[in-house]
């Protein structure tokens, strides 16, 4: 039988544990003036300039839905869209609530905490990346398949794929469960999403199989390396931040009493990104913050973990409240050594070439360049290709003069396979360097006579 679903409803102390995290979240979003690696610059240039380029709100990489909600912040400035990011951050943690609702959980408004302040969850809250987002659409799906709403759950898990990579493997996921529970009707609807995206795509460029052709990682392999098998085990003391004795705990009475569903969520997930980073698949960077995408199915197994604890352990009711004030202090602090309040090496030599560029050079010159971070800082539209042509050897050779290029040994030479050897054979010349040892990594700026 269906159940309704209402999202109105909250136990009081989850309105004062939304509270306290908004002011947490808030303070921490004007505390970091820098946002978290590369790829926020990316998603935040992109939502920035969606409305000026329409293709951005399709492009694979950036994914439509991150790009579409960020749209509505990113125009107005860095700060508006932390608020955003803030704000879909708790959103993802009152949709949990109701879950572990709908799982009659004792103490499920701790759900709140147990979401927020794992150290990753609460450093992206404040980042406009993908994680948060994938995460909101995979507790509503769930939430939807829990009360047995089949296909309503079916279609959101179809927009997973907009979000994040990982959606297409959901896809097959949701398709053994569905089959599973015999729910042969629902099955279609999982290639609803994939099949809007690709009809935008065509209506666009006019290729009928647009996600195909376009899909960015076809091919591709140890880009970022590859590393050990155990390497997210080894992590998920940092992933689940204190909360791992519980999910530990959680983890192995869901497996005992045969209650499956967010243990292989959990596993599954796991166990893609295991194999992807062994083998170096779809340009994997064996980042923590990838499991931000499964935060609340952690936050949930945890839930079941202090269960467990309060039934057969005689604790006293004040230890939760405490335990909850440790875990967010030691949250809090776990947050500076992820992300350090200083600028990390690759950063700090992009902005030191950055004031060099505006400075001693003519900005108005056309620009190639692969650090977005260069792009935030200059305030330059990042996808105008005309004054800031693509970085690859086509666009190199065929420069005007006084061409600058702004290369470092990561994004230029890694991603966009081009050596610094290579831009001087082409007859630029080499007019700043900039390079730091631990780690390594350089930045040099050329100019075309």
């Amino acid at each position: 039988m269906k159940k309704s679903i209402s999202i109105y409803k909250l136990h009081r102390n989850v309105i004062i544990f939304i509270l306290i995290s908004l002011i947490i979240l808030v303070t921490i979003a004007l505390y970091y003036k820098e946002l978290y690696q590369e790829d926020s610059y990316t998603h935040y240039l992109m939502a920035k300039y969606a409305r000026t380029h329409n293709w951005l709100f399709l492009d694979i990489w950036g994914r439509p839905i991150p790009t579409t909600i960020l749209s509505f912040a990113a125009p107005l400035g860095l700060f508006p869209t932390k608020i955003l990011t803030i704000m879909i951050s708790l959103f993802c943690a009152i949709i949990t609530y109701h879950l572990t609702r709908a799982k009659n959980l004792r103490y499920s408004e701790y759900i709140v905490p147990f979401l927020i302040f794992q150290p990753y969850y609460l450093l992206i809250s404040v980042n406009p990346l993908t994680e948060i987002i994938f995460a909101t659409l995979l507790t509503i799906s769930l939430l939807y398949l829990i009360n047995k709403n089949y296909v309503i759950s079916t279609i959101i898990c179809s927009a997973l794929p907009l979000a994040r990579p990982e959606g297409f493997f959901f896809l097959i996921l949701w398709m053994f469960i569905l089959i599973n529970k015999k729910k042969w009707k629902s099955i279609p609807f999982l290639g609803l999403g994939c099949l809007i995206w690709n009809c935008l795509g065509f209506l666009q460029t006019s290729e009928i199989i647009w996600l195909y052709n376009n899909f960015p990682w076809l091919g591709q392999k140890g880009v970022y390396g590859s590393g050990s098998f155990f390497h997210f085990l080894f992590l998920l003391p940092e992933i689940t931040g204190i909360l791992l004795p519980f999910f530990i705990i959680g983890l192995i009475h869901l497996i005992a009493e045969k209650r499956l569903l967010f243990p292989i969520v959990f596993f599954y997930f796991l166990s893609l990104h295991t194999i992807l980073w062994t083998f170096g698949l779809f340009k994997s960077g064996g980042y923590a913050r990838y499991f931000v995408s499964i935060a609340p199915i952690i936050a949930i197994i945890s839930i079941y973990g202090l269960n467990i604890l309060y039934k057969f352990l005689k604790i006293p009711k004040i230890s939760l409240p405490a335990f909850t004030a440790l875990f967010i202090t030691s949250s809090i602090f776990s947050i500076f050594s992820i992300q350090k309040p200083s600028l990390d090496t690759d950063h700090y030599l992009i902005k030191n070439a950055y004031h060099y560029y505006a400075k001693s050079l003519s900005i108005e010159h056309p620009l190639i360049c692969a650090s977005n971070y260069f792009f935030y800082l200059s305030n330059k539209d990042r996808f105008n290709y005309e004054h800031f042509p693509f970085p690859n050897l086509q666009n190199l050779q065929k420069s005007v003069n006084n061409t600058v290029v702004i290369w470092d040994s990561k994004f230029f030479a890694k991603e966009c396979g081009i050596s610094k050897e290579q831009i001087l054979d082409l007859g630029y010349q080499k007019v700043k360097f900039f390079v730091s040892q631990n780690p390594f990594y350089e930045v040099a700026i050329f100019t075309k006579p």
